[in-house]
Parts: structure tokens; C-alpha cells; sequence
């Protein structure tokens, strides 16, 4: 069985990738002896926790009218994004202040600690853990079990994810791929990481508003809010700006909430009383991250495309452990919450706190620098 697995520009050429085997690869018994204790390394977070929201994109459909059909296409996703981009920047600000990305970084590696056992023991166990810039520092660190994370809120702010991803690598530890093939190997397999995961946690999800009359009028006020600049002044008249508040005010008015309009209120709800909520998913999250990332870390069974899940824990509330069974993501671990009532999703663009966006731009001027130093040196 084959799974196609196909990205958007796949879509757009017409090209589609095919990968007949999962995405993880699970150590072996040799990895298994060869590693034994294996220092960590915690990619800081940059990104802090993303909000997610759907950004409208024309430009395809303006394409077939020339030049004209193309710059119209894009004044008016302009004007649609205008809102959601602007309030999805706006949660992120907001909840970076709270939950700021280093507070991420240091949580995660915590809970990695107390993972890492007081005298010997069997198979794979930590040792070391640290955090590290990967955009100063951008190579693998040989021998270490490297971990990378996103945190990233829903379209509608109901629900939030975070995924870390897992890859253990030496100059010493070969990779040999347990899967057969009919011909020469994908070059994908020949090396690279001898271990390989992914582990993704689901946050609760927050019941949606009902839509009212004092709901309407407050989902009024936080767009007017929202337009306003440091001043507390509106947007001048005639403005691009002006011009989406006016849209947005109007859908504001219809009988039924956007995706975008219900996470105006659920974003409130995540940062009540300090961001306790929050605070406590993410605790949880890390906590099920360095659990199961051990465990996995000396099990050898080899993922397969047309495998089951197994259930590997069910909690009080209902919170489910699985390991997925099939697909490309087959191997992979996910933590999910009992009584599920809506299918979540997360859009197709993410907004990144301006703290967050600030220091990247300033970390990846600062590695262009360093990097053309070295290489006048070289020269």
C-alpha cells in the first residue's frame, strides 16, 4: 500500500511526492547499546506560541484576467486579511506577555530533567539536557537527542497544539533503513538520523460562544478596538484600514460567528487569571513529550503503513496516549482529549508575537554576520 503525499506546491506543478514508508524511524538494538546515555538538546523556542488564522489568497483566480484581474485580486485579499491578521497578531502579543517563548524553552527542558535518572540504568536514558540558539548554532550536535517544538493556537482559538519533533544522529551511528524496496533505495534512507519521532498533544478544547445580541455588540467594540492605533484613534476615513474595519463590522452583524470572530472570546479565555489554562496545558504537554519520547527511545518496533493505533493511556478526564498505526505518520505519539465535540483546524498562515519576530530578525542578522566574517577569513 502506498500513501501520496502531496504539498501545495505539488498541487500548483502538478507534481506529486510518493513515500511508501512512515516518517519515523525507531532505534534498533545495536543504536540501542551504542547510545546508552545521550546528552539533550532543546532548540529554544523563536516562535513562542503562533495564532493560527486563514489568509485568503485570489491570486489564481485573478491570474487568468491579466495584469488588471491580479492587482484588483490582491487589493481585495488585502482588505479581507487585513482583520485577521491584524487580531491574530494581536492574541499573539497578548499572550506572549504571559507565556513568553522562553518560559517554553525552560519548561520543556525541566520536565526533560526529571526524566534523566539518579544512577544507571537499562537501554536508552538522558543525561544532560541544555537549551541551544539553533539559528546562531544551526548544525546537528553529534550524539545528542535533539528537540525542536511549535506551539500553535486554532483558527478559532478553541484548542491548541504543540508538536515536538525528535532526531538522534552520529558520525558513529550508521542508519539502515528497516524497510525492503524493489529497487535502489530513496537517497532519503541511505542516511541521516538513526532515530526519528514526532510527538504531538492536543490541548482541551474551549466550548464555542452562543451567538447574542450582547455578543454582537461586543465583538463590535473589539473590532473598533482593534483598528485603533497607540492613540486610541480610529483609522482615517477612506483607508485600507478603514475600509476592513467596515467589512468586518458589517459580517459582525450577520447571525452566525467566523472562525475568526469566535477567537476574539476564546483567546480571553486562555489568558484569564494569569494564563493559568495555558500554563497548565503546556505543563502537561511537556510532561507527555518527555514520558513517552523515553519509553519510545528503546523500542525497536518498526512502524508500517497499514499498522493499527495503540491506546497507551487513558486518564481521568478521558485524555488518551496513542501510538499512531499507520500512514506516513504511523510511530508517531499523540496526546488528545476525551469527548472531542468539533473538528479543530489551523489554517493556512500564522502570526508570531512582534517580541519574537524582533529577536529572530535580530539573531539571523547576527548569524549573516558571523557567518560572512568567517568566510572573509576563509578567503
Amino acid at each position: 500500500m502506498k500513501l501520496v503525499s502531496v504539498a501545495i506546491a505539488g498541487l500548483l506543478t502538478g507534481c506529486v511526492a510518493v513515500q511508501d514508508y512512515p516518517n519515523a524511524r525507531p532505534m534498533t538494538v545495536d543504536a540501542i547499546q551504542a547510545v546508552a546515555r545521550t546528552e539533550v538538546v532543546v532548540a529554544e523556542s523563536n516562535n513562542g506560541i503562533e495564532k493560527s488564522w486563514f489568509m485568503t489568497d485570489s491570486s489564481a483566480a485573478g491570474a487568468q484576467y491579466g495584469l488588471i484581474g491580479g492587482l484588483v485580486t490582491a487589493v481585495m485579499d488585502a482588505i479581507m486579511n487585513a482583520g485577521p491578521s491584524r487580531r491574530a497578531g494581536q492574541a499573539a502579543n497578548e499572550i506572549s506577555e504571559l507565556v513568553p517563548a522562553d518560559a517554553l524553552t525552560a519548561s520543556l527542558v525541566w520536565h526533560l530533567q526529571s526524566q534523566v535518572p539518579e544512577g544507571e540504568a537499562t537501554g536508552v536514558s538522558l543525561k544532560a539536557v541544555a537549551a541551544s540558539q539553533k539559528i546562531t548554532s544551526p548544525g546537528p550536535v553529534d550524539r545528542a537527542l535533539e528537540i525542536s517544538t511549535n506551539y500553535t493556537l486554532s483558527e478559532d482559538a478553541s484548542a491548541f497544539r504543540i508538536v515536538a519533533h525528535v532526531a538522534l544522529q552520529g558520525k558513529d551511528l550508521p542508519y539502515r533503513s528497516p524497510y525492503q524496496f524493489k529497487s535502489a533505495p530513496p537517497k532519503s534512507e541511505l542516511a541521516g538520523p538513526v532515530y526519528r519521532n514526532t510527538f504531538t498533544y492536543h490541548s482541551a478544547q474551549l466550548p464555542v460562544p452562543t451567538l447574542t445580541p450582547d455578543l454582537k455588540a461586543r465583538l463590535a467594540s473589539n473590532i473598533q478596538a482593534s483598528y485603533r492605533d497607540a492613540n486610541g484613534a480610529p483609522p482615517a476615513a477612506d483607508s485600507q484600514d478603514a475600509k476592513a474595519m467596515a467589512k468586518e463590522l458589517e459580517a459582525a452583524n450577520d447571525d452566525k460567528l467566523t472562525k475568526d470572530e469566535i477567537a476574539i472570546f476564546l483567546t480571553r479565555e486562555w489568558l484569564k487569571d494569569n494564563g493559568a489554562l495555558l500554563k497548565r496545558e503546556v505543563e502537561t504537554a511537556h510532561a507527555f513529550i518527555a514520558k513517552y519520547l523515553v519509553q519510545d527511545l528503546n523500542s525497536t518496533a518498526v512502524p508500517s503503513f497499514t499498522g493499527k493505533d495503540v491506546l497507551l493511556e487513558t486518564a481521568s478526564d478521558q485524555r488518551t496516549v496513542r501510538r499512531v498505526g499507520a500512514g506516513l505518520d504511523a510511530g508517531s505519539y499523540t496526546s488528545a482529549p476525551g469527548n472531542l465535540t468539533s473538528f479543530t483546524t489551523y489554517g493556512n498562515a500564522i502570526a508570531i508575537a512582534k517580541v519574537n519576530s524582533e529577536k529572530i530578525t535580530r539573531l539571523t542578522s547576527q548569524a549573516r554576520a558571523a557567518k560572512q566574517k568567517t568566510t572573509k577569513k576563509s578567503t
